[in-house]
């Protein structure tokens, strides 16, 4: 049950929301009590040596996963909802080179590249995209670069990948 101080009207949306308009201030405007959140974050437990072309990477440890969208034994995030979404990615890559390609519906929408010499080190990319609802999202090798080195991930770096809803 939503209360809400001087509500003037309220209604139950198709989506089992409610929708109140108030009045704040001497405006009316509607609030929404409880929000729609969807929002994943997950990350490797174990390092990859050398992976191949086109491996899509799967983030087993999921620490948020509001909206159930993200699958941890698959690596793909299967939009709920229509709308905006932000999807960043991180890839920590010990002594090598390697590219790493985000996915919608099997269309690359973003790339990232690192090259490191006898080092460890990270890239990171993020992509806004409009995502419709029951799109497949993913984090992959590159196609055809096959690159070499560990692909890390540890209580030192963390590859993860995440994604949340703007609207």
């Amino acid at each position: 049950m939503v209360i809400v101080a001087d509500a003037t009207t309220s209604c139950r949306t198709a989506d089992g929301q409610y929708d109140v308009t108030v009045k704040y201030r001497g405006k009316r405007r509607t609030e929404s009590p409880k929000s729609t959140v969807i929002a994943f974050y997950a990350f490797m437990s174990k390092k990859i040596t050398n992976p191949g072309v086109g491996r899509r990477l799967v983030f087993d440890v999921v620490k948020t996963n509001q909206g159930s969208g993200y699958n941890s034994h698959t690596g793909v995030f299967t939009c709920p909802k229509t709308g905006i979404y932000v999807f960043v990615w991180v890839i920590r890559l010990g002594s090598g080179y390697h590219s790493f390609d985000l996915m919608i519906n099997n269309t690359v929408f973003g790339t990232t590249y690192l090259h490191n010499h006898s080092t460890d080190g990270n890239v990171s990319g993020t992509v806004v995209a409009h995502v419709s609802k029951g799109d497949s999202v993913y984090v992959r090798m590159h196609s055809t670069y096959k690159g070499t080195g560990v692909v890390h991930s540890d209580v030192y770096g963390r590859t993860a990948f995440s994604g949340w809803l703007l609207n």
